[in-house]
C-alpha cells in the first residue's frame, strides 16, 4: 500500500456504497477541491488527485499492476461494483498536491539507492540548483518518510506515523539513518502545467460508470429461470409467413442503447487515441452499415477488425489489445441488458 500524506481529512473510511462516486468527483471538481481521494478494497487501491478542482492524476493498483488515466477509472468502477470498499478524502495545499502527484507519476530523478551509498548533500544541492518540484522518499522494510520540494527548497516533511505535515526534518532524518534505508526522488511540473490536463473534461465519467454498471449487470447470474410458454397448436393449412428481417425487432428495442453504445465506443477510442480515435469509430461504424450493424455479430467482428488494423496508423504505441477488449466487452454488456 502506498503511503501518501494524510493531513486535513475530510472523510475517512467512508463506505463507497453510501455515495454516488461519479457525482462526488464532479462536486469536488465544481467546488475547486485541492487534495486527493483515496480508495481501498480487498484487492485494489486507488488515488485521484485534484488541484483547484481539476482532476489531474488517476492511479489504480491491482497487486503489481498499475493502471492510470482511462484505465484507472474503469478499474475503480469495476472494483466498487464487485467489492464495495471505502474512500478517504484529504485536503491539502496546491504545492503539496503537486508533490503528491510526483509520488504517483513523477519523473524519476534518482532511482532507489541505499542512502549509505550516496552523498545526500550533493543530491539536495543539485535539486536546489535545478529548482525541482517533487518528493524525496526514504524507506526501509518497515518505515517510510518523505521531504516535499518546491523550486528545489523543502516545504514540508511527512512520515508513516505522522498526523499532519511537519515543519521539522527530524523524523525524516531518523528514517534516512536506519540500516538499509533507500532514497528515491521524483519530480513533476509545476501546478500551472498540471492543470492543463483535467480528466473531468477529457473523460465522461458518468458514461464510464454506466458502462461499468451494465457490464456488472450482464455478468451476474440470473436469479430465476423464466417458465417456458405453453406450446400453441399450429394452425392448419396456413401458408408460412415470409421471414422477417433478422434484426428489425431488435432495432426498435435497442435504438437508445445503440446511440449510447456508440458514444461509449467513441469515449474508449478517444481515451486511447485522442480525438482522431473518436472520428475513426464514427467512420468505421458507417462502413459496416451504421449503428444497427452492432446488432449483427459478424458486422461487430468486422468493425473490431478494422479498428485493430487502422488504430496503429493514429498511434503506433496504442495499447491495442486492451482497447479492443474494452470495446468488445462494452458491446456485449450494453446489448445484454
Amino acid at each position: 500500500m502506498l503511503i501518501l500524506p494524510r493531513s486535513n481529512p475530510l472523510y475517512e473510511n467512508l463506505l463507497v456504497q453510501k455515495i454516488n462516486l461519479p457525482d462526488a468527483m464532479k462536486k469536488m471538481g465544481a467546488g475547486g477541491f485541492t487534495g486527493y481521494l483515496g480508495y481501498g478494497s480487498n484487492s485494489s487501491e486507488g488515488y485521484f488527485i485534484f488541484i483547484k478542482g481539476a482532476l489531474i492524476s488517476a492511479l489504480m493498483l491491482e497487486g503489481s499492476k498499475r493502471k492510470s488515466g482511462f484505465e484507472a477509472f474503469t478499474s475503480l468502477f469495476t472494483h466498487v461494483l464487485l467489492e464495495g470498499g471505502a474512500i478517504n478524502v484529504y485536503r491539502m495545499t496546491v504545492d503539496l498536491a503537486v508533490c503528491t502527484q510526483a509520488l504517483l507519476h513523477g519523473t524519476v530523478i534518482l532511482k532507489p539507492e541505499q542512502v549509505s551509498s550516496i552523498d545526500l548533500k550533493v543530491v539536495f544541492a543539485q535539486m536546489k540548483l535545478q529548482m525541482l518540484n517533487g518528493t524525496a522518499l526514504f524507506s526501509t522494510a518497515e518505515r517510510s518518510a518523505m521531504i516535499f520540494y518546491k523550486d528545489g527548497a523543502p516545504i514540508g516533511f511527512y512520515h508513516d506515523a505522522a498526523q499532519q505535515i511537519e515543519t521539522s526534518p527530524a523524523e525524516s532524518q531518523r528514517v534516512a539513518a536506519l540500516p538499509g534505508a533507500h532514497i528515491e526522488i521524483r519530480s513533476t511540473p509545476p501546478a500551472d502545467e498540471l492543470l492543463h490536463h483535467n480528466f473531468l473534461e477529457t473523460l465522461n465519467i458518468d458514461r464510464l460508470w454506466q458502462a461499468s454498471v451494465n457490464r456488472h449487470a450482464a455478468s451476474q447470474p440470473q436469479t430465476a429461470l423464466k417458465a417456458e410458454p405453453e406450446p400453441k397448436p399450429a394452425p392448419a393449412t396456413v401458408a408460412p409467413a415470409p421471414p422477417e428481417p433478422e434484426y428489425d425487432e431488435n432495432i426498435a428495442d435497442h435504438e437508445a442503447q445503440l446511440t449510447e453504445l456508440i458514444d461509449d465506443l467513441q469515449e474508449i477510442a478517444k481515451a486511447y487515441l485522442g480525438r482522431q480515435g473518436s472520428d475513426l469509430v464514427d467512420n468505421l461504424i458507417d462502413l459496416v452499415g451504421g449503428k444497427t450493424a452492432l446488432l449483427d455479430s459478424q458486422k461487430v467482428t468486422a468493425f473490431l477488425a478494422a479498428m485493430t488494423t487502422q488504430s496503429p496508423d493514429i498511434d503506433p504505441e496504442v495499447k491495442l489489445e486492451e482497447m479492443i477488449d474494452l470495446m468488445r466487452s462494452e458491446i456485449a454488456g450494453r446489448l445484454s441488458v
